[in-house]
């Protein structure tokens, strides 16, 4: 049934792609545009410095002093705090490909592991002020609250995991990581700089292609939904939320509805982030659909907490 699907997902793409070959070549290019100019030069040195600092054992040295903090808070390891810190601050995907680097290198349990896949993936603050906030709603005001809405359904989300997996494993170096790194391989300065620049471009890579065949998914459903522009919208922001909520924020929604649709989505990530998601967790036992569960669970928090504080004012 899933193969049926795929298949004929792939299929219609490559009809869209002969039937609309401007419209598809012009929504390629928008998600290459996208790739090249903004994911390429903000997301690529922190992948490559990542890499690195994850060889060099460097991360519990630098996060000695918050370690304390977030294991009380959220019962992270200094490696499960460099993941999340770095998943918050950089976007997606970087939290679920530190998450898997982590686990392959054998620094973080598998439940742990789990557990950060959970809720360490998300939005950049950056994209959500400047492009979300200013360039999409024009609402230049809303960042404080905006941030304190997405993050509270984060911190909702896992709490809920942690009910679900309560026997997750926290202790560093604990002897069940079933993927462990060979301490005794030995590697020169040059030969890990040179390893995590591969490393890093193979992902950046990945991603581009990812976002591409995506964009082009996008525009397929905004085709096929044509004649139902609040649906196609919406549609459109599952699959690539770039393209979606740039849609939403230009249809006939009141600025309260395109507010609550787009940080929902936002809180979701579409479903081009769960494919990069899955394509940075390759040699991991992380399972994608955990991780589709817990960002809907995410982004259900977000809808709720919105609705709440909409009421809440309307009082």
């Amino acid at each position: 049934m899933r193969k049926s699907i795929f298949l004929a997902a792939i299929l219609s793409v490559v009809i869209y792609l002969l039937i609309f070959p401007k419209e598809a070549f012009e929504a390629s290019l928008s998600g290459l545009k996208l790739w090249f100019y903004t994911i390429l030069p903000s997301l690529l040195p922190f992948l490559i410095l990542s890499d690195f600092l994850i060889k060099t054992d460097k991360i519990p040295s630098a996060l000695k002093y918050v370690e304390n903090i977030f294991q009380k808070l959220l019962g992270l390891t200094s490696y499960g705090t460099y993941a999340f810190l770095m998943g918050v601050f950089c976007g997606y995907p970087m939290g679920a490909k530190l998450t898997g680097d982590l686990y392959r290198e054998g620094k973080i349990s598998q439940n742990e592991a789990f557990y950060l896949l959970s809720f360490a993936n998300n939005a950049s603050p950056m994209f959500v002020t400047s492009y979300v906030l200013l360039n999409s709603l024009k609402l230049s005001g809303y960042t404080i609250i905006t941030f304190v809405i997405l993050y509270s359904s984060v911190l909702l989300t896992s709490v809920t995991a942690r009910i679900w997996l309560h026997r997750w494993d926290i202790e560093p170096g604990s002897k069940n990581y079933s993927l462990m790194s060979d301490p005794a391989t030995k590697y020169s300065l040059i030969e890990l700089i040179d390893t995590s620049i591969m490393s890093g471009f193979e992902t950046i890579v990945r991603l581009g292609g990812y976002i591409i065949l995506f964009s082009i998914g996008a525009a397929l459903i905004s085709r096929l939904t044509v004649f139902m522009p609040a649906v196609s919208s919406i549609l459109t922001g599952t699959i690539e939320i770039t393209t979606g909520i740039w849609k939403i924020s230009r249809s006939d929604f009141p600025i309260s509805g395109k507010y609550i649709i787009i940080l929902t989505l936002t809180s979701f990530g579409g479903f081009s982030s769960i494919a990069q998601t899955k394509g940075v967790l390759r040699g991991t036992p992380l399972k994608i659909s955990y991780y589709m569960i817990c960002k809907t669970l995410n982004a259900v928090y977000t809808l709720l907490i919105l609705i709440l504080l909409f009421v809440i004012k309307s009082i």
